[in-house]
């Protein structure tokens, strides 16, 4: 008997209630009207092609087929997204393993990157708002890094090398089907950018940094200009090098880290290396995980770095200072991705000061002077400049000027907080995110069992405590999905590992089927998963004018605005729900709950029928290119255009681009 197993004979009963739950949800016929099979088909064609590949060249090369997908799924990133942004990203996360060698050098190269990444972030985060940031600067920084660091580079490459070969080797099945499982989900990456918050905040980062060598955050356009920043920086660096956008190559890396990181997670709680596979499938196969790699939301870098940093806690006690150095490293870095990051992140480093001794009182402060460092650009700034640290947030007690004076959060997800919520997490999805039911995947349910289970192992207590605190954390003010995909992560490898030691000849059955079923429901996570944009891209062969032609018109209008527009003239999106100006930087405009005062003024001008209002508003802002969608606008704004003269520039599927005289 597994010397793991607690004598209860209970505990395989508990881990069979998740299946049996599971099932009750299924026959729901409400759940089966959203799904769409088209997405499933896709992924299915997919996997049969990559696994054809893979094998024909395993056999070809003699190596591992699940090696063999690695290079497959790389070089489909390198046909779709382009391949100087994936050598940009390349080069990035070399810079990244070489410093982060410096700051924890017996550690293993995923946690190396993720450590270099984090460190980076911070510094430039400090540093956006000064002309630094063009592209031979950061070139010749990664190149720098790599070349001073060469030995310990190579060295870290091939203890990589070596475990990546005992990792395929110890459970060779399992690992291929891990690796379609994550190739799977890594086909979001070969998306261009269309996602709503992207276009409309996310891009302002890497496009001001790539156009303006700075970043120059205006609360008054943007209220969430100096939010925490520090994926967005992490985006722009490659994009910069590139003078492309590189998201999707930047997210492939962060699914990268996050699979390494649940294996070592689970490797580190003595679970098998079959087990330690599964439990990578099961995360990749979280419909969240592909709809996040195909944006720039927070939530899949958040998710990776908790895993690594439950990876270091979960180690064996050590209150050596070099610890306590990489763990503020690690949950700084959190809080400078997100606020809602830094609570998860406090969750762990709770966790940390209960499990480790604590370092003395002079090594305490050092320790505390690191994670403000790593975390507190972006807070420092927003307080400069608006007196909220957090703004938009707890505006209500900061009283900024530059947002309502309110706590409140978004009404659309006070769904209310009670024990049903795994239950409507999963099966009654659209009530708790963009998505639809069953978008959410089906681990909280499934492995809801094993999860308590795990609270009877000793080993395993601890962990199942704080996936559940990091997981429940920020449901509680806001009932919002995607804001638990985190703890979601962190809970499925507790989970697993319970459930492999309860039935350990059920389990992999158990794993691949709930694998299969998250992949089903995939495309509900998100429309762009929904809608067949992946087959477009695929059918465009990369080629991005295609699908913005459809998804995202403005973002074509927006291009030919750089290239043809003089560089003095702002430029205004007036479509109410496509506020997609981040790219244009200080230049861009929206008239949206983004920028308050703007909104008012605009509200304000369109009770003005004659159009004068529209006219003294444009000046006031200096606008001189107007980017519209003709059934959004309204009859002030076509006056005021009539009145100018204005005359239109081009047209791209439903938008407009349309120039007022100098």
């Amino acid at each position: 008997m597994n010397a793991h197993l607690p004598k209860h004979r209970a505990v395989p009963g508990l881990v069979w209630l998740g299946p049996l739950l599971l099932l009750a949800g299924l026959a729901s016929p409400a759940l089966w009207s959203q799904w769409r099979s088209g997405r499933m088909a896709e992924l299915l064609v997919i996997s049969l092609l990559a696994l054809g590949a893979g094998a024909g060249l395993a056999r070809w090369t003699r190596r591992p087929i699940a090696s063999v997908l690695v290079a497959v799924w790389l070089a489909l990133l390198v046909l779709f997204a382009g391949a100087l942004p994936v050598a940009a990203t390349l080069l990035f996360a070399l810079a990244c393993i070489a410093l982060g060698g410096m700051a924890c050098p017996r550690a293993s190269l995923g946690e190396q990157a993720l450590t270099g990444a984090l460190l980076v972030a911070a510094a430039l985060g400090w540093l956006l708002q000064l002309p630094l940031h063009h592209a031979p600067v950061y070139l010749l920084g990664c190149v720098a890094l790599v070349a001073l660091r060469h030995r310990a580079l190579a060295d870290a490459l091939r203890a990589a090398r070596d475990g990546w070969r005992d990792a395929v080797s110890g459970a060779p099945r399992a690992a291929a089907f891990a690796l379609v499982v994550l190739g799977l989900a890594s086909t979001a990456c070969w998306l261009p950018t269309v996602q709503f918050d992207d276009l409309a905040y996310h891009l302002g980062i890497p496009w001001q940094l790539q156009e303006h060598a700075l970043y120059r955050p205006d609360p008054r356009l943007q209220v969430w200009s100096l939010a925490p920043w520090a994926t967005d920086v992490l985006q722009a660096v490659p994009q910069v090098m590139s003078g492309r956008e590189a998201r999707g190559p930047v997210n492939f890396a962060w699914l990268a880290l996050l699979a390494c990181g649940v294996w070592r997670l689970c490797r580190g709680l003595q679970a098998s290396a079959s087990v330690a596979w599964l439990s990578v499938a099961l995360v990749a196969s979280l419909p969240f995980t592909a709809s996040l790699a195909g944006g720039m939301q927070t939530e899949l870098p958040t998710a990776a770095a908790l895993v690594w940093l439950a990876v270091r806690v979960s180690a064996p006690p050590d209150g050596s200072l070099r610890f306590w150095i990489h763990v503020a490293i690690l949950a700084g870095g959190l809080a400078a991705m997100k606020t809602t990051a830094a609570a998860m992140a406090a969750v762990l480093v709770l966790w940390a000061l209960l499990r480790h001794p604590w370092p003395t009182p002079g090594r305490i402060l050092l320790v505390l002077c690191v994670g403000a460092g790593m975390a507190g650009a972006s807070y420092v700034f927003a307080y400069l400049a608006t007196g909220n640290p957090v703004l938009p947030l707890f505006n209500g007690w900061f009283g900024s000027p530059y947002f309502a004076a309110t706590n409140a959060l978004d009404p659309r997800w006070n769904a209310g907080f009670n024990a049903a919520l795994p239950w409507n997490l999963s099966f009654h999805t659209s009530r708790y995110d963009e998505a639809f039911d069953g978008g959410g995947g089906f681990a909280l349910v499934a492995l809801g069992g094993a999860w308590l289970a795990a609270f009877l192992h000793r080993d395993l207590r601890a962990l199942a405590w704080v996936s559940g605190a990091v997981l429940v954390l920020p449901l509680i003010p806001i009932q919002y999905l995607r804001y638990a995909y985190p703890g979601m992560v962190l809970l499925v490898p507790v989970a697993a590992v319970a459930a492999s030691r309860a039935l350990p000849s059920r389990f992999t059955a158990l794993a691949v089927a709930l694998c299969v079923l998250n992949l089903a429901f995939q495309a509900n996570s998100h429309w762009t998963l929904r809608t067949g944009i992946v087959k477009q891209t695929v059918l465009a062969l990369g080629q991005d004018a295609p699908v913005f032609a459809k998804y995202a018109p403005e973002r074509q209008l927006a291009a030919l605005v750089r290239a043809q527009a003089p560089q003095g003239r702002n430029v205004l999106f007036l479509g109410p729900g496509n506020p997609w100006f981040a790219e244009l930087g200080p230049r861009g405009r929206s008239p949206t709950w983004y920028a308050p005062g703007l909104q008012a003024a605009a509200t304000a001008a369109d009770a003005d029928a004659s159009g004068q209002a529209w006219i003294r508003l444009f000046a006031a802002e200096q606008v001189g290119e107007i980017i519209l969608r003709p059934s959004q606008a309204t009859p002030a704004q076509r006056r005021a255009l009539e009145q100018l003269q204005a005359t239109q520039r081009a047209t791209v599927g439903d938008a407009e681009w349309w120039s007022l005289p100098e």
